[in-house]
């Protein structure tokens, strides 16, 4: 049971009011009383409701934080170097994860609407599902900051890496390793991330003269479990491709699980690269070459513009940044 101010109050023998003043700091109250009502709460494990009291004052210093999966630790990356901008200046994360649904990136919106945030950061689970409610919650004067991904046509600042710029060099790198038909185990096809990079694959693929069948281009769901299953169906084929992209990090490690269950050695049956960096990609035997993207950094500077935005009414801001090309051992040269 929650403990609350007037249980103090009855033990101590005092006013709930007073109870109140001595726990705020507020004057009215001897130092001696104060001292006991506090050692007091203490023991009755007394926990302020920090939202009510921010209510009452016009401020909950809550930010609301919307990520698609929260068991991805390219996500977790990113709340912690929030934590180091919000934190500090008193203010704390209320984190909700979609699991990649739009119904329940829906719900969760509405619930931190409703809790009265000051700010919502977040990942988007589609590129244009939730646009009327991502308008809405602007119209209502709350400060909204995209980071990873973005909602196109819903105005406010951003910070994303370059999709298309990043598997680019996935793909050059391939060509210049001499492959010439390639496989893609993709991202959910309505994120934004998902058909930024699959657009820039099949668009350097294409002015390479890489070969990319449609049959070789499979969902991974953004899952680990998504990327096991659409790897199996790849391998399962008659005619398979040299060499294949993996979307992102969770998806890798389902791939790598399903090279082992088929008995494929990389790089000799296969050529395997990666969109994201994970400790995975270092421990494989062989390790994976990949694109690294910065989640540290983009959380960083989501939380700081979001913070601009509550403090000043920034201006929008749009930051792309950079993925950086990490080559190991996962690649044949033909």
């Amino acid at each position: 049971m929650k403990i609350k101010i007037k249980d103090i109050a009855k033990v101590i023998g005092v006013n709930a009011s007073t109870v109140s003043r001595a726990l705020n700091g507020k004057p009215g109250v001897s130092e001696q009383l104060r001292e006991r009502i506090i050692k007091t709460a203490q023991q009755m494990g007394y926990s302020p409701d920090m939202a009510a009291m921010g209510l009452r004052k016009g401020k909950t210093k809550i930010v609301g934080v919307l990520i698609p999966d929260i068991a991805n630790p390219f996500f977790a990356q990113i709340v912690r170097a929030m934590e180091k901008v919000l934190n500090p200046v008193g203010y704390h994360l209320l984190l909700c994860s979609t699991d990649e649904n739009p119904q329940h990136e829906t719900d969760n919106l509405k619930t931190l609407v409703s809790q009265r945030v000051e700010g919502i950061l977040a990942a988007p689970v589609d590129s244009g599902g939730n646009k009327s409610l991502y308008s809405k919650i602007l119209e209502s004067k709350i400060p909204l900051v995209f980071f990873d991904r973005l909602v196109p046509d819903v105005e406010t600042s951003y910070v994303i890496t370059d999709n298309e710029s990043g598997v680019r060099d996935l793909v050059e790198y391939l060509y210049r390793c001499g492959h010439k038909t390639l496989g893609i185990v993709t991202l959910r096809e309505r994120s934004f991330t998902g058909r930024m990079r699959l657009t820039g694959a099949l668009k350097a693929s294409s002015e390479l003269g890489i070969v990319v069948k449609e049959k070789w281009i499979v969902d991974g769901r953004s899952t680990q479990e998504g990327g096991y299953e659409a790897a199996r169906r790849l391998f399962a084929m008659e005619e398979k491709p040299t060499a294949l992209i993996v979307g992102n990090n969770l998806m890798m490690l389902g791939v790598l699980k399903a090279l082992k269950d088929f008995g494929l050695k990389v790089p000799r049956d296969l050529s395997v690269v990666s969109f994201d960096d994970s400790y995975w990609n270092q421990i494989f035997d062989p390790p994976i070459t990949c694109v690294a993207q910065e989640p540290e950094q983009m959380g960083l500077i989501a939380a700081t513009l979001l913070l601009d935005k509550i403090m000043h009414g920034g201006k929008i801001s749009k930051t792309v940044l950079k993925a950086h090309f990490v080559e190991r051992q996962s690649v044949a040269k033909i």
